[in-house]
């Protein structure tokens, strides 16, 4: 599995996620779109940690974004960029293209700014740069001195990718649509754009103050009452009525008497913002007047309203009943469209399966933690267990250890005390570090691990590939 795509939502309390415009990356106004789905990875300077009390050591893994939110990444998508002239672009989204295959393995912090590192831990790119991010199809958004660029894996300037389709231009303070060669299909008639064009539509605010959604050629598709609104994916748009800063943290690892992940498996927390969502004909699927609406995933979104709470698929229909559940301390894996809930009543936690709604784990244990690679933790009279995804134990471990994630070749690190072990699926131990106080989820082989205050990067044999030298080393 790849782990950056897998999207292993951790519900530690509820969803941060952002407002509207906002000066993301600094220079650049942006509206940051709020489906869970990370598109690339970029790099951070900040860390959030879970530990177990009774630990001397701390297994740490970070977001990834450095000067950007992130969200995942992402989360993890940037809605829209904006040219100079302050002009919307049209939507810019990518499935695919990992890193690895252009040759990057992790991006590195040294004493100046960060750089990337090839995939036998050799400096591709100085580290120049004060933040830097895959952008897909081996490009990365940079920033230097000069402000934002683009970039290729060994480092040579690169165009900025563009989405071919229909645009917008900007005449005496009102805006129009252009096509993909730059004609006029529309005088300048909107007031704003709110959202660009992404499956064909793009919500405007109209001359006389109402808002909606135009096709290429500037038909008007509806009308809606909103506040302010994102781009069209899969079919549905989030609209707000109202707007609050956000940031987002990362927890790692998944501890056993506390919950974690890797840069899949991400902290969420409710952040006051009355979302709801839309399908292409302006009808609310979601209505934004519920008391908390949470940001959409590929299987649907939570929504709790009169203290009851429940999960609604894509079409707007409930597929987990509203019930007294408390999402703190639950985790959703939409990859496999998995959740665990916590039982309001007994604190125990319990799972269902998002296709259909059907509880598979009842209400008995303190914690479920999914690992991916058909693995999860369970903590239940007292007991921790490794067990595959139908619950099958595969081994005890012992109370208070922390255990990430495992990468798709089937390795995760396991704390155990003092001791820091690389472990394959049967939770057998592969080797133990001699050298290292943090480590972070395997990626191709390979994962950071932290020595005497340093990052550097260690293959799955335990052997050093970058001896430990910079100041922070994230896999790409």
């Amino acid at each position: 599995m790849n782990y950056r795509t897998g999207k292993i939502l951790l519900i530690t309390s509820l969803l941060l996620l952002p407002a509207a415009w906002s000066p993301a990356w600094g220079e650049e106004p942006a509206f940051l779109y709020t489906h869970i789905h990370r598109e690339g990875s970029s790099v951070t300077r900040e860390e959030s940690r879970v530990e177990e009390e009774a630990s001397s050591k701390t297994t740490t893994h970070s977001d990834v974004s450095v000067n950007l939110p992130s969200a995942p990444a992402a989360g993890g998508m940037v809605y829209p960029y904006l040219a100079k002239n302050k002009l919307p672009r049209a939507s810019i989204q990518r499935e695919g293209g990992d890193a690895w295959d252009y040759g990057v393995s992790a991006a590195f912090k040294g004493e100046k700014g960060w750089g990337l590192l090839g995939r036998q831990g050799e400096e591709l790119v100085p580290p120049v740069y004060s933040s830097i991010r895959y952008e897909g199809e081996g490009l990365f958004l940079v920033k230097g001195k000069k402000g934002f660029s683009y970039i290729t894996a060994d480092g040579k300037p690169a165009a900025p990718p563009m989405e071919e389709g229909p645009s917008f231009y900007r005449e005496k303070g009102k805006y129009g649509i252009s096509d993909r060669a730059g004609k006029r299909v529309t005088a300048p008639l909107y007031r704003q754009v709110l959202a660009p064009f992404s499956e064909g539509i793009a919500l405007v605010e109209f001359s006389d103050g109402q808002k909606g959604g135009v096709d290429e050629t500037g038909k008007v598709l509806f009308t809606a009452d909103f506040d302010s609104a994102g781009p069209y994916r899969k079919g549905l748009a989030e609209y707000r009525r109202k707007v609050n800063r956000f940031n987002w943290g990362v927890v790692a690892g998944a501890v056993l008497g506390g919950l974690g992940g890797s840069d899949d498996m991400l902290p969420l927390s409710y952040d006051g913002v009355k979302r709801g969502y839309m399908d292409s004909h302006g009808r609310i699927i979601v209505d934004s007047r519920a008391d908390e609406v949470y940001p959409m995933t590929d299987w649907g979104t939570f929504v709790k309203n009169k203290g009851l709470l429940g999960f609604v698929n894509r079409k707007g229909q409930y597929i987990i009943p509203p019930g007294r559940y408390d999402l703190s301390g639950g985790m959703l894996y939409e990859k496999e469209g998995l959740v665990t809930l916590k039982d309001r009543a007994s604190g125990k936690m319990g799972a269902f399966r998002l296709e259909d709604g059907r509880q598979i784990m009842d209400f008995l244990y303190d914690r479920i933690a999914f690992l991916g690679e058909n693995r999860m933790i369970y903590k239940k009279a007292g007991k921790t267990v490794l067990a595959a995804a139908d619950g099958t134990v595969v081994k005890e471990i012992p109370s208070g250890a922390v255990m990430l994630p495992y990468s798709e070749e089937g390795i995760a690190w396991l704390e155990k005390g003092k001791d820091i072990q690389a472990v394959d699926l049967r939770g057998q131990t592969l080797f133990t570090l001699q050298e290292g106080e943090a480590v972070r989820p395997f990626r191709h082989g390979l994962a950071p691990v932290k020595h005497r205050g340093r990052w550097g990067l260690m293959d799955r044999e335990g052997q050093w590939v970058r001896s430990p030298a910079y100041k922070d080393l994230q896999m790409m």
